[in-house]
């Protein structure tokens, strides 16, 4: 969804008042509106000044902070406080703690300790969101909502206790009917685990070996569902005390243990949190770890992590980034300075992409617990982090060029989180992880100067020119109908079409719409170990070879359409059909990079010859352009335009903005 056509991005801020004494509030918002911030965001963590005794409210000193932000001419965004219940809460009913898989008890201590499942944990989030939604829903200073805080952050939206139980039985019983129905769906005749009743399924945990797959996948459904029951209690509240004022949650990037498409839908924005360094660390530890990636780019992040999640949640609402990271941080393997000029680039970065806001966190460090190694825009003594004049520069930057909406770009790539869930319970190789393969063609298609979609598979696809298939495990015969019927190329694979949505082999070895269209039938899997790359070939139309290698993943099958490329051992790389392509393989950066660029350009997509690290969005009329990479580049020649700001020659941490 894009941003309304009159709203101009603007910044944020993320404050907690509660963290500082009463005189230097006012002092604070001062700042702020100085800096050319718009929103803040308060009061996420703050149950327990809100209620500190089961019952007794306190809320005159939000009532401060609300009038103190509110006069000084900034917008709030409103928190509930459910992330962090306090202790006299758990001690209330003990039972609401989550439990870990292999039956450790999660306690209390920290944040997000609950059980999403817990009816009574459930109805006291209900009535702390009611205490605070009647008391601001009509506060003409409260222009925002923000439910919760990073559902599922610490792996903790899947709880095996005995609520999570009681529910999934109950979940079970309206997904299926009848037990047959559910013994047929999850092939229970193999080692005699067939049910009589619901009553006697267990939780897929604490087996002596591997639970059953389909089990385990429903079990993620639910407790998926459960997360997204649990938000739409709180925006029903809010919508009932506060309406006309947008309500958002803060999800997380490389986070899969729920589908926040279904909690999106309660939503108006879907706000995310982007620390793009301590991102590139912990992505490190996936499949395919890239040393040249991590020394090039230690100190501004990888120059597509970020983009993609930009557009995987605006393809969900509106955007906003409700977490920018300002500085180092505290919580990743390592935590670097940010190289000078980054902070600005991210928050160009994310207007490219349509975002309304961008709020860093935080206003000031905080000089105790957990997370007081976590820089702010200012520091500890309330003099500016370096942060703050590049906070600075992007407003005064706003404040002169006004940007177009963006409008449907012209590649549409398919992500979904039963496809992530899917890939993860299979297994088959260790080193297969689904958001790789998603970056990796995603990264393939701006690195080729393209704008992408990020769409869920039940949305449509009509005006999209080509359509990426990464690994989408089950592929429905409405999806397969839909883009056929859109008449756009197909890129898909690997490991895309080869289950059922009942986590079984097809009775057709692969999805038999998705092998009409791209000319290959899967046969068998060659689930390979990352560091043994296999060397590939592939020849573009004008003749020149491409050197590269596979690696993860590898499929035979059946070619009823025309192969291309190959593998040392003569296995094809690729399959065309009449409407699309089948990727057999997972190639390397170079060899995809190449193979996307033609199907591009069969797609009559243009194709540059982006230089490395250098990307660019296109948000109407305006091409944003990000540069990531130590070595000065230029803009290619191929693209036109003037310059509104910044220079077709950049340096790292650059942006500049064309104007078609």
């Amino acid at each position: 969804m894009s941003s309304p056509d009159s709203l101009q991005p603007c910044t944020g801020v993320c404050y907690y008042p509660e963290h500082w004494p009463r005189h230097m509030w006012a002092d604070d918002a001062s700042a702020m509106v100085e800096a050319g911030i718009s929103w803040v965001r308060i009061a996420e963590f703050s149950w327990i000044l809100m209620e500190p005794e089961d019952g007794v409210y306190d809320f005159s000193w939000l009532d401060e902070a609300v009038e103190t932000l509110g006069r000084a001419g900034l917008k709030i965004i409103m928190c509930t406080p459910t992330a962090t219940p306090p202790k006299w809460l758990v001690d209330k009913m003990p039972d609401m703690l989550a439990i870990e898989e292999d039956g450790t008890v999660r306690g209390y201590g920290s944040r997000r300790h609950y059980s999403f499942s817990h009816q009574g944990y459930l109805a006291e989030a209900a009535r702390i969101t009611e205490e605070v939604a009647r008391r601001y829903g009509d506060n003409p200073y409260v222009q925002a909502w923000q439910t919760d805080n990073e559902y599922g952050c610490h792996d903790t939206a899947i709880s095996w206790c005995a609520s999570a139980l009681a529910r999934f039985r109950l979940w079970l019983a309206d997904r299926y009917g009848t037990i047959e129905a559910l013994n047929q769906a999850w092939g229970n005749l193999f080692w005699s685990m067939r049910y009589r009743h619901f009553d006697e399924i267990n939780l897929p945990n604490l087996t002596v070996t591997e639970a059953n797959p389909s089990h385990q996948m429903d079990f993620r459904r639910f407790a998926s569902d459960e997360v997204a029951r649990f938000d739409k209690k709180q925006c029903d509240i809010i919508r009932a005390h506060s309406p006309n004022r947008p309500i958002s949650h803060n999800f997380m990037g490389d986070f899969n243990q729920f589908d926040a498409r279904k909690v999106a839908k309660n939503l108006d924005i879907a706000t995310w949190d982007s620390y793009p360094l301590g991102f590139l660390q912990n992505m490190q530890k996936v499949a395919r770890r890239d040393a040249k990636l991590e020394a090039d780019c230690l100190r501004i992040g990888d120059p597509d992590f970020q983009a993609f999640h930009h557009d995987l949640f605006r393809g969900m609402a509106r955007l906003w980034i409700m977490e920018q990271q300002p500085g180092p941080v505290n919580w990743a393997a390592y935590n670097p300075i940010p190289v000078t000029g980054a902070v600005r680039l991210w928050s160009w970065e994310a207007f490219a992409h349509d975002a309304e806001v961008v709020s860093y966190f935080r206003w000031r460090q905080a000089p105790f617990a957990q997370e007081q190694m976590h820089a702010g825009l200012l520091l500890r003594d309330n003099s500016p982090a370096p942060g703050m004049a590049e906070a600075k520069q992007v407003n005064e930057e706003l404040g002169r060029i006004k940007l177009d909406k963006t409008d449907q770009a012209k590649i549409a790539l398919i992500h979904d989180y039963q496809a992530d869930w899917m890939s993860e319970l299979d297994g088959q190789s260790e080193d297969f992880y689904y958001l790789r393969l998603i970056l990796d063609m995603y990264r393939a298609a701006r690195q080729n100067g393209a704008s992408v979609d990020v769409v869920g598979p039940d949305e449509a696809l009509d005006g999209y020119q080509l359509i990426l298939l990464p690994s989408l495990l089950h592929v429905s015969d409405d999806l397969m109908a839909r883009i056929r019927a859109s008449g756009a190329r197909l890129l898909a694979g690997p490991r895309t079409g080869i289950k059922t949505d009942d986590f079984q082999l097809p009775a057709s070895l692969s999805a038999s719409s998705l092998s009409e269209m791209t000319g290959f039938r899967t046969t068998r899997i060659d689930a390979l170990p990352a560091r043994l790359p296999i060397a590939a070939s592939w020849q573009d139309k004008s003749g020149q070879e491409h050197q590269g290698h596979v690696s993860v993943w590898r499929e035979e099958g059946v070619m009823t359409g025309q192969a291309d490329g190959a593998c040392v051992d003569g296995l094809p790389l690729l399959s065309h059909g009449n409407q699309g392509s089948y990727l057999c393989a997972w190639p390397d950066e170079g060899l995809l990079r190449a193979i996307m660029g033609d199907a591009m350009q069969k797609a009559d997509i243009a194709c540059h010859d982006m230089p490395a690290y250098l990307r660019v969005r296109q948000r109407g009329g305006h091409l944003i352009f990000t540069h990531y990479g130590p070595a000065e580049v230029t803009i290619p020649d191929s693209i036109k335009g003037d310059v509104l700001l910044g220079s077709r020659q950049m340096k790292q941490a650059d942006v500049t903005i064309i104007k078609l």
